[in-house]
């Protein structure tokens, strides 16, 4: 009898064993099915965050200058941009009016500045993309009734650091990368877990990391070559107020520019970025009002500082508050029979404030 008894609390005991060795291994699984989980809830997030279609509105005021007038303007924008990496597309307005006209003629518009671009930009690799454009120009201020461009061109970049903000989502992807692999050691179906949460494959994980160094980082470096097709018609003022028509003038242009962007701190950034517009495919020299022959050759510089207020509103991504200087020059620019009828170069100052949706 003594002999039976032990025999069945050992056969107990094992049993025991069992059950209690099973415990923690399903409180393990459990354990990482949270971490996939949570993994999951934070990609999802960050997939809306990197892909999004905004639409932007901005308005401002704008000063140009140069050696012969000054001119206040009132700046108004709007864009739509769908996409990050690898591709993205982009439309853009932008308009502005004289401001002491706009007082003056009981609000009348008054247009001294237009421009419409859509683009679309293709990663082909993390450092290379290449992209085409479209772009209608006009400025009365340059004396530029109309001008169009379109071309086709190639970046390379670099990208150096990560934002605050930046590490926190690379951290959380990398996590849910780990929290993958620990998952998928379980046999299919006994997980408990939804299908699409066990989806995201390793290329997916890669884009996602690269998109995020290319968005949060610290200093951003590009340069872009581009070809460009260039047709332009002046229209210029003459001093009893009526205006002449040029011919238009057509040529191909190879536009060069290097620019750079800098998070100063989270939500303040500077960017940077130079056009020098040279010509190719046909003669590289025009001639002046005074009759010397010059390089066809134009550059343009565009400086940003941009802050985004902390605590948007709800009704949107971000509000922002921006300060621009531009440097336009034009080694040619229109002109009739011995007179310079555009200034060569020109300043403008823009303050505005814009809101992302």
């Amino acid at each position: 009898m003594k002999s039976k008894r032990i025999s069945g609390i050992g056969a107990a005991g094992a049993i025991l064993f069992i059950i209690a060795a099973g415990m923690p291994a399903a409180g393990g699984r459990d354990d990482a099915n949270n971490r996939v989980l949570e993994g999951w809830k934070a990609w999802q997030k960050i997939q809306s965050e990197l892909e999004p279609l905004t639409f932007s509105l901005s308005a401002g005021y704008v000063g140009d200058s140069s050696s012969a007038r000054q001119v206040d303007k009132l700046d108004f924008g709007a864009g739509l941009a769908k996409g990050g990496y690898p591709d993205e597309f982009h439309f853009d307005f932008a308009s502005s009016n004289q401001l002491r006209r706009y007082l003056t003629t009981g609000g009348s518009s008054v247009e001294n500045f237009i421009t419409l671009q859509t683009s679309y930009e293709r990663h082909l690799l993390p450092f290379f993309k290449v992209f085409g454009f479209m772009e209608r120009f006009t400025d009365t201020y340059l004396n530029i009734q109309q001008r169009y461009e379109a071309g086709i061109g190639i970046k390379g970049e670099a990208e150096i650091g990560l934002t605050r903000g930046g590490r926190e989502k690379t951290d959380a992807v990398k996590a849910y990368r780990t929290a993958l692999s620990e998952a998928r050691k379980t046999p299919a179906g006994e997980s408990g877990l939804p299908p699409e949460a066990l989806a995201v494959d390793e290329s997916k994980i890669r884009r996602t990391l690269t998109a995020l160094r290319k968005k949060h980082s610290v200093l951003a470096l590009g340069l872009i070559v581009t070809v460009l097709a260039e047709v332009e018609r002046a229209e210029i003022e003459l001093n009893d107020g009526s205006k002449l028509t040029l011919a238009p003038s057509r040529r191909f242009r190879l536009s060069v520019r290097p620019g750079l962007t800098y998070v100063i701190s989270e939500g303040l950034s500077i960017k940077w970025k130079t056009y020098f517009k040279l010509p190719v495919f046909g003669p590289t020299q025009a001639q002046a009002f005074d009759g010397r022959s010059l390089y066809d050759m134009r550059s343009d510089t565009l400086v940003t500082l941009r802050y985004d207020l902390p605590g948007a509103p709800s009704w949107a991504r971000k509000i922002s508050l921006l300060a621009e200087y531009k440097y336009f020059f034009d080694n040619v620019p229109p002109f009739l029979p011995s007179i310079q009828a555009a200034p060569r170069d020109h300043n403008s100052l823009v303050f505005k404030i814009g809101a992302e949706f």
